[in-house]
């Protein structure tokens, strides 16, 4: 096994006597650098690493407990060298960037990391980009766009550029005729005012966005497209209610989807059966008959009375848990069939939108839909799509099966299907508006093409004569002739440009003060041959270094001292017995005897207190004598004399400083004197912060930060008696803020006490709260006189290094919602004076609503969003620190765990750029910014929306949840009023135009 770390090797000190007999050999072997095995190259230079072949069908595979086969061990692996193990190993030159050089696809990722890869145009259907959690969207954009007969009814509806329609037509048309392998839908995304990174319901995202398209097509001056969606889309229930006399209500209904609820191993006709079963009103349940007029038994029943050509089917797969009051994903399987008969007309099955995952917040949606053109089912998988047939037999989400003609699913959730007697629909094309730009896209996709092409192909020669330089020097790189330092030697291996190659080698960090090799960092080092560092030094300003002979002759005096210390050290113990007769320092004589560097003092060197400043013995307390001084016998005396040289004796019995003694007793006198002086003072003093748990309403006084540092360096005696300064700014006002700063208070028994002994003064009155103010730190709720904003800003401003908090937070409820602050620990009310538990960090959701009255400052309250702490950080910066900086600093901290790009940074609710300095965003002393990361992934969070379905009375209602996952975008902008046809924001409760009001129904 390669040693992990030079071991330095100074046993040669004894067999030389001088520091002139030193050689060269002497200095590595000090360095550490001789005798080193290195380990085995790990790379073949001269071909190019072999490509591992496909297992022999009769090779004998190991496998593991689960009879999965098990990894096959690396052939090129050295045992026991790893890029950990061999760091600090000078002659290991494995793990230095090698791998790059000589891989067989170094040219391929040289120029496609630095010229780009070339886009390939597509030899199959596109997919479409995820943009973060858009999967549900891509779902449904893959479904209508494979539904030709809507395909063209969009085209045929685009009129203007500035309508979700015309972005859907832009990418149907870029699926048809885009030569890119992937569709960008931002467009679309971007037109709804969707949250790409909030992962939503399918189901839902499709009703809205249809209700928001039936909408553009209604605007249409052609008749016969104004009803295009509900002619492609929309189907009748009938709700009928038979009564016993004999009457029969009935009501229709339209439809875009069916939603049926379903049990494990449901067949989809039983689930049809299930949704027309009859209900019975009887018992508590009795129908209120319009006919008879009596509250009588009746019949209640639903059934869909035109079915349409295209049926949207939604399997209620989330259901609400009334055990955990959670919603849960059901895993119940249900079976449906390729063909099927409605009403008097039979059905194919088109299309599948599967959700995969085991959880109800959060998964993936996929869609399995026929390509007409194509004759064959695709899988959509946002940026993937491929031909079903093409897909691993071992995939275990699809939901379709090639054979057969009934399909079963665990995580179907909607299916769609289509008339069968409707003919072949022509495909169209694109509007001119979206052929234009589509065929636009085209060129600047050829465009960039070539020129990626051409820049590849510039940077191919440069590469050739680059890599060709590194591996000669790979081939000839071990040796012992030169020391280079370990990451400059992989930053030169590693450079993609010339210019790297001819930076200078960074040899500060192997060097000593004195330039050479500092023998203790040689761990950081590599051991090269002579070709190898001549053919670096062509192209570098790489030193030729040696190991430093200073460093090293220093480090063998130094043990040669230490041999000639033990022996002194000896003979001074064998002498020194019996009582002492002199006094020395005892500090002095503990670094003798460790051969420590004494900085040239004496055992008794006034800087040890022994000697007092008139010349004479120092007064040392009776307690501090045992650690201070020991005592020496006339004989020891002798030798540490022979050893240092002379310097002023100290008997045993010699009298302490007359002087010294004089001045001891007046200063106790003065110390008597002034603790009378204060003894009043103490006792105001300690009342100040002694109700830890300041009561709601009353009256509390604060004093300033600088009189109470000068108070209490009176009361240690090292000033004099300060003036009561109550700190106020020139405008008469606090230059701080009492929610922000914790005030340093007293009751008003200790401030009639303070004025008895300072004089009257104007005090400073707060309050305090039973909740912190959001954004704030302490449980202050007015204070008088108030707060001076251009002030205690200015104040909060002025800082040259200042430490930033950084809170990683999370959303703990939507704004619509209320959530209840956690109350005080302490029941009588805040604690610490004032400032709540867990350091102050507590969130509700209450916003500082600032109002001045005759000087007072009050604090009133409106509802926000709560976030609740869950990790911190602190970064020392200065104004100049850019955020960059603190997410590289957070992503160490996390071990790479969230990089840059996962972290969201906010300061007072903005969202910050990473080239924004501390001081360019205003940050003022004792704020914090704000963490949260950014999910990007196809979960759906727990507070998102979902459809939930609810089982009651045996019947099943789907609801929408309170929070609204499509509130505020376009999906909700717009209702058009059925009278006048106005359209109104999507929240209103009445038309702005007419003010008739619109219909709230929680069951959709």
């Amino acid at each position: 096994m390669p040693p992990k770390k030079p071991a330095q090797d100074w046993s040669w000190i004894n067999t030389i006597s001088s520091p002139d007999q030193i050689t060269s050999e002497h200095r590595r072997r000090a360095a550490g650098l001789e005798g080193l095995i290195p380990c085995p190259f790990n790379f073949d230079l001269v071909k190019p690493a072999p490509i591992e072949l496909e297992e022999e069908d009769d090779e004998v595979v190991e496998t593991d407990s689960k009879g999965k086969p098990k990894a096959k061990p690396s052939k090129n692996k050295v045992q026991g060298c790893t890029k950990q193990k061999c760091l600090r190993n000078p002659v290991c030159y494995n793990h230095l960037g090698a791998e790059q050089v000589v891989h067989p696809d170094a040219l391929k990722h040289y120029l496609e990391d630095d010229a780009g890869i070339v886009p390939v145009d597509r030899d199959r259907p596109a997919g479409l980009r995820n943009l973060g959690a858009t999967c549900y969207a891509n779902a449904f954009l893959q479904l209508w766009y494979h539904n030709v007969a809507f395909r063209n009814g969009v085209y045929d509806c685009v009129t203007t550029e500035s309508t979700p329609l015309y972005h859907l037509a832009m990418v149907f048309g870029m699926l048809q005729h885009s030569n890119r392998q992937v569709v960008d839908p931002m467009g679309l995304i971007e037109a709804l005012r969707l949250e790409k990174g909030n992962q939503q319901d399918a189901a839902e995202f499709s009703k809205l966005f249809l209700s928001v398209l039936a909408s553009e097509f209604a605007k249409h001056p052609n008749q016969k497209l104004q009803s295009f969606l509900k002619d492609q889309f929309e189907g009748v229930m009938e709700y009928s209610t038979a009564c016993q006399c004999g009457h029969v209500s009935r009501n229709n209904s339209t439809f875009l989807e069916l939603e049926l609820s379903f049990r494990n191993n449901s067949t989809l006709e039983e689930c049809l059966e299930d949704l027309q079963t009859p209900e019975k009103l009887e018992g508590d349940n009795l129908y209120n008959c319009p006919a008879c007029l009596r509250r009588r038994g009746a019949i209640r029943r639903q059934v869909p009375v035109k079915y349409p050509p295209v049926l949207h089917i939604a399997l209620m797969r989330f259901v609400f848990d009334f055990k955990t009051l959670d919603r849960k994903k059901s895993s119940a399987s249900i079976k449906y069939p390729r063909f099927i008969a409605l009403g008097n007309d039979e059905y194919e099955l088109r299309a599948v939108i599967t959700h995969e995952g085991k959880s109800a917040h959060h998964g993936h949606f996929i869609c399995e839909v026929w390509d007409e053109a194509e004759q064959a089912w695709l899988l959509c998988n946002d940026e993937e799509v491929k031909n079903l047939s093409e897909r691993p037999a071992k995939r275990p989400k699809l939901s379709l099966k090639l054979d057969g003609d009934t399909h079963s699913s665990k995580d179907a959730y909607m299916l769609v299907y289509r008339r069968k007697d409707q003919n072949q629909v022509v495909p169209k094309q694109p509007p001119s508006t979206v052929w234009d730009k589509v065929m636009a896209h085209n060129v600047t996709l050829r465009e960039e093409q070539n020129e990626i092409g051409v820049k590849q192909a510039q940077m191919e020669d440069e590469f050739d004569h680059l890599n060709g330089l590194k591996k000669h020097v790979l081939k000839n790189l071990p040796g012992t002739d030169h020391i280079v330092p370990r990451d400059s030697l992989i930053k030169w291996l590693e450079a993609r440009h010339f210019a790297i190659l001819h930076e200078p080698f960074d040899m500060s960090p192997i060097t000593c003060s004195h330039g050479g090799i500092d023998p203790m960092k040689t761990d950081k080092c590599r051991l090269i041959s002579e070709k190898a560092f001549d053919q670096i030094q062509l192209l570098n300003e790489v030193s030729a270094l040696q190991i430093c002979s200073v460093c090293v002759e220093e480090r063998y005096s130094q043990e040669k001292a230490g041999s000639s210390r033990k022996e002194q050290v000896s003979t001074f113990d064998e002498v020194n017995e019996g009582d002492g007769e002199y006094v020395i320092s005892k500090i002095w004589l503990d670094k003798w005897r460790a051969a420590e560097p004494t900085s040239g003092q004496s055992p008794t060197d006034i800087e040890y207190g022994l000697i007092c400043e008139h010349g004479g013995r120092a007064v040392i307390p009776k307690n501090q004598l045992k650690s201070r001084t020991c005592l020496i016998s006339a004989e020891a005396l002798a030798i540490l004399k022979s050893i240092v040289g002379d310097f002023p004796l100290i008997e045993v019995n010699q009298e302490e400083c007359e002087e010294c003694l004089s001045l001891g007793e007046a200063n106790s006198e003065i110390r008597k004197q002034r603790s009378e002086e204060t003894k009043l003072d103490r006792q105001i003093r300690r009342l100040v912060n002694k109700d830890k748990s300041p009561a709601y309403g009353l009256d509390y006084y604060a004093l300033s930060t600088d009189f109470v540092r000068n108070w209490d360096r009176f009361l240690q005696g090292k000033g004099e008696k300060p003036e009561l300064d109550m700190g106020l700014c020139e405008h008469g006002l606090l230059d701080y803020d009492p929610q922000m700063e914790k005030p340093d208070i007293m009751d008003g028994n200790g401030w009639k006490m303070l004025k008895s002994s300072y004089g009257e003064r104007e005090p400073i009155v707060i309050q305090f709260g039973p909740q912190i103010q959001h954004g704030k730190k302490t449980y202050v709720s007015s204070s008088r006189p108030g707060v001076c904003l251009e002030c205690s800003t200015a104040k909060r401003a002025d800082f040259d290094i200042i430490t930033i908090p950084i809170i990683s937070v999370i959303a703990s409820s939507s704004p619509s919602k209320s959530v209840t602050p956690a109350p005080p620990e302490s029941s009588s009310g805040p604690r610490g004076n004032g400032f709540p538990p867990n350091n102050g960090f507590n969130r509700d959701l209450n916003v500082n609503e600032r109002k001045r009255t005759n000087g007072i400052t009050t604090y009133g309250q409106r509802s926000m969003r709560s976030k609740s702490k869950t990790s911190s950080w602190t970064y020392e910066g200065t104004k100049n620190t850019i955020i960059k900086e603190i997410k590289v600093h957070i992503m160490n901290k996390m071990l790479g765990k969230l990089t840059p790009i996962q972290q969201k940074i906010t300061y007072n609710g903005r969202e910050l750029g990473s080239e924004e300095t501390i001081g360019s965003i205003g940050f003022l002393r004792g704020d914090e910014l704000e963490l949260e990361e950014v999910v990007e992934s196809d979960e759906i969070e727990e507070d998102e929306v979902m459809l939930v379905d609810e089982v009651e009375g045996g019947g099943t209602k789907r609801r929408r949840r309170n929070n609204e996952g499509f509130g505020g975008t376009a999906l909700l902008a717009r209702i058009a009023c059925p009278d006048c046809t106005f359209e109104n924001d999507g929240a209103a409760p009445s038309c702005e135009m007419c003010m008739r009001p619109f219909k709230v129904d929680e069951i959709l």
